[in-house]
């Protein structure tokens, strides 16, 4: 990874995979080409402070099309856990185990992939927020060792990121707090409660499971799917990487734990379940 100097204020390198910046091209289908003319099959584009209303710009002019939004984060690990095993748990304890490492920690990637009537969206936006210090604010360690390990710079995202007071107005006139959309997530408790606390300025979650789930319809709207309980509900269980490879899915770009890479993932990996859905309705027809 390339140095920069601290007189240089250009975003730096991402994180994931760096990309040739794609021009965006209205067509129907929508198409999305690269400066040499290619066709662009898939590609993460990291957004920082410097980049954050153009590419605020180029999301909204193609979610009309691709009203399907998938959202991942990345934070710092979990510092709170509790004595009762995880298959004791119920939802609400599991919601109070949510709500305590939320409500403590500090949000460093959100990763939106889009998809809609006619497939995936090949560009996925990655937004590195700021305000984490491994220095001063908790966190799981091995979990701070591993996002380094998959190349994610703490010093970056404190210098070119965004800030969290500029992401929640930025969310909402892209367009992405439109309640007519349709939200999924991997195992989404943990990605729906960051962006609830992001979009609220950083206020703690509501005491009660019920009380966060009408947060998340003020927020969201009703169209909210976990697609971990759709795998399970086909017969698939385990983390993405292992549902992926399940359904034959291989990542399109970048590396795990990188919010951008993995929301493109888990949107590959929605549409191969509706896929395989629709297959077993016609046989059954």
């Amino acid at each position: 990874m390339a140095m920069y100097s601290q007189s240089v204020r250009a975003p730096p390198p991402p994180p994931c995979r760096f990309v040739p910046r794609p021009c965006y091209v209205m067509a129907r289908p929508l198409l999305v080409f690269m400066p040499n003319g290619a066709l662009l099959k898939a590609a993460v584009r990291d957004v920082w402070a410097s980049n954050f209303d153009e590419e605020l710009s180029n999301l909204s002019a193609v979610l009309p099309r691709y009203p399907c939004v998938c959202v991942d984060t990345e934070f710092p690990g979990a510092v709170h856990d509790s004595d009762m095993p995880r298959y004791m748990r119920g939802p609400r304890e599991s919601y109070e185990l949510v709500k305590r490492n939320v409500d403590d920690l500090k949000l460093l990637q959100v990763g939106i992939a889009l998809s809609g009537p006619t497939g995936r969206f090949p560009v996925a936006w990655q937004f590195n927020i700021r305000g984490f210090d491994p220095a001063l604010h908790p966190h799981a360690p091995a979990s701070i060792a591993m996002l380094r390990e998959q190349g994610m710079d703490f010093a970056m995202l404190n210098e070119f990121g965004i800030d969290p007071k500029d992401f929640a107005p930025g969310f909402r006139r892209s367009g992405l707090a439109c309640g007519r959309l349709t939200r999924t997530a991997f195992s989404g408790s943990y990605d729906f409660a960051y962006l609830a606390k992001a979009l609220t300025g950083g206020q703690p979650l509501p005491d009660t499971l019920d009380g966060f789930l009408a947060l998340v319809r003020r927020l969201f709207g009703h169209s909210v799917f976990d697609v971990k309980h759709l795998a399970r509900c086909c017969a698939m269980r385990g983390g993405l990487e292992q549902v992926a490879t399940a359904l034959g899915v291989k990542r399109a770009v970048g590396r795990a734990h990188c919010a951008g890479s993995d929301s493109l993932l888990t949107t590959d990996v929605l549409l191969s379940i509706m896929v395989q859905v629709k297959l077993i309705r016609a046989v059954r027809a």
